[in-house]
């Protein structure tokens, strides 16, 4: 006669297999760097740290030669950007954050003793965790502001100031339209793309930009651009073709950007 093991017996040997069982997880998804943004007349390179994954340095090659900015951080946030004169490395610009909201640009450059210090700033304002204003600051006089203005996480508008005093005097408008991808700008840790754009306020936006136009204060518009993107199986953005539309000269243009990506596994 065949004798039984009492149920909780059973039972407790099944957990123990489970429990002593090897276990596979899944691979992690390689984490792709873009390392290059390709164009005909002009690419640029990103180059990497191998230990916290932040780009180090960009540089920008085209027929006049390469251009090289350097990159520093510190607590995963960009704190200075440095460009080379004559075999020296001086500081382009520092950054200085609230939180993580980045809350002013500082620019350095010769003042009028000579002395390589900073000499302009941009003051950033925030509102529902969203800039809202940009102050441009230069010798010391606020002379250029922008409001920008958003619908959930991207930027749907941007205002253009030119400031006498404390008057402001509306010179541009430009709009922007997105489709449902993430953005380039999400390649790179927050606030780099944006630095390294320079006031491209929609690369703080989450998706990508598929047409920008600006018009003048007086209503007449002056430029349309108009973003194809590609994309690769996996959800990357492999191309962009941007159609501009100049309508001052009147002028159209047709360029192309490749994008490239490493694994960094």
């Amino acid at each position: 006669m065949k004798k039984m093991l009492p149920a909780a017996i059973i039972m407790t040997l099944a957990a123990c297999s489970k429990k002593d069982a090897q276990e596979n997880p899944p691979p992690a998804a390689p984490v792709w760097n873009l390392t290059e943004i390709a164009g005909s007349g002009q690419s640029t390179f990103f180059h990497y740290s191998t230990t916290a994954g932040e780009p180090f340095a960009w540089v920008s090659r085209s027929a006049e030669g390469p251009d090289s900015t350097a990159v520093s951080w510190n607590g995963g946030k960009p704190q200075f950007t440095w460009l080379f004169f004559n075999s020296q490395k001086r500081i382009d610009r520092s950054f200085h954050f609230s939180g993580n909201q980045l809350a002013r640009i500082q620019y350095h450059n010769f003042n009028h003793s000579g002395q390589w210090t900073v000499t302009d700033y941009d003051s950033l304002v925030y509102e529902n965790n969203h800039l809202s204003e940009l102050h441009v600051i230069n010798g010391g006089a606020r002379n250029q502001m922008y409001k920008l203005f958003w619908d959930g996480n991207n930027l749907t508008r941007s205002e253009s100031y030119d400031v006498q005093g404390e008057i402001k005097i509306l010179t541009e408008t430009t709009a922007y339209v997105y489709n449902d991808q993430p953005g380039i700008s999400r390649s790179f840790k927050p606030w780099f793309y944006f630095i390294y754009t320079q006031h491209q306020f929609s690369a703080l936006s989450d998706n990508e930009l598929t047409r920008e136009e600006r018009i003048s204060a007086s209503g007449t518009l002056r430029w349309r651009n108009t973003y194809h993107p590609a994309y690769f199986n996996n959800g990357r953005l492999e191309k962009l073709t941007r159609f501009r539309e100049d309508f001052t000269i009147p002028a159209t243009e047709n360029t192309i950007m490749n994008y490239i990506y490493q694994s960094n596994q």
